[in-house]
């Protein structure tokens, strides 16, 4: 154990994958719950995992601050993305670490972007409602080379997969159902 990362099921599970590719593929769903103004509850679907059905039974809020409409009683959509987006550059990070026999004391990081919601109003519509930047800093602590560390973020750049979902064109395929 290293980071409190099992190194032995790392590597083992890395093999498994290069044997057996479709031992890597992992999907994953969501379902939400309108609950009342701008507050709503997100349920996480089963994952299936190669060919392993994993129980995933988990539930958050989400809501808006009372400035936008709503009761300020969870994180809103774009927090919750960020986190998305940081947790699994995080894991990227922790995992690539302990590939690399890195002991980490301490890992923060920290994203901030800001959205110009006159895109999200519809009053220009110039204004890209998404993010148009996001920066990132990532603070370390433990007992590897900055050049290490450096490998480490150029490795979360291209392993993460939210970071990569953010960074690239995702293909978004919709529908509408109706009583």
């Amino acid at each position: 154990m290293l980071n409190n990362i099992n190194i032995a099921g790392l590597s083992e599970y890395a093999n498994e994958v290069k044997e057996q590719i479709s031992e890597g593929k992992a999907s994953y769903g969501v379902k939400l719950h309108w609950e009342s103004g701008t507050k709503t509850t997100v349920f996480t679907k089963n994952m299936v995992l190669g060919e392993h059905k994993l129980i995933r039974d988990f539930k958050f809020t989400i809501d808006e601050p009372n400035e936008l409409l709503g009761v300020n009683s969870a994180p809103n959509p774009a927090e919750y993305m960020l986190g998305g987006m940081a947790g699994c550059m995080a894991v990227t990070f922790m995992a690539g670490a302990t590939a690399m026999n890195i002991q980490i004391n301490q890992l923060q990081l920290e994203i901030d972007g800001e959205l110009d919601l006159q895109g999200f109003l519809g009053l220009d519509p110039d204004v890209n409602p998404g993010f148009p930047e996001l920066k990132f800093i990532f603070n370390v602590q433990g007992n590897g080379t900055q050049d290490q560390y450096e490998k480490l973020l150029e490795r979360v750049t291209k392993h993460s997969p939210n970071y990569n979902t953010i960074k690239n064109e995702v293909r978004l395929i919709g529908d509408l159902r109706t009583d």
